[in-house]
């Protein structure tokens, strides 16, 4: 009796690039949104609060379009 055959699989295929896409574009709303509390914040007039939602929220854009990028190239090839 012969046991089950099993491919070789590539360890870069873990996660596809539909999912990496879709995980790029929850990172950057989720950083539109602390952008928007940053702003919500300046309004109200508290600087260290909106400095810190405008930081985190702009790197979470950067991270997601980022990311977003790369799947998109990765799924080029």
């Amino acid at each position: 009796m012969n046991g089950p055959q099993t491919t070789k699989r590539s360890e870069t295929a873990a996660i596809s690039s539909q999912a990496l896409i879709g995980l790029g574009i929850t990172i950057a709303a989720l950083g539109l949104l602390a952008v928007l509390l940053g702003w919500a914040q300046q309004m109200r007039s508290v600087p260290e609060g909106a400095a810190l939602g405008f930081s985190v929220g702009g790197g979470g854009i950067l991270l997601g379009v980022i990311i977003a990028a790369a799947a998109r190239a990765r799924k080029a090839r």
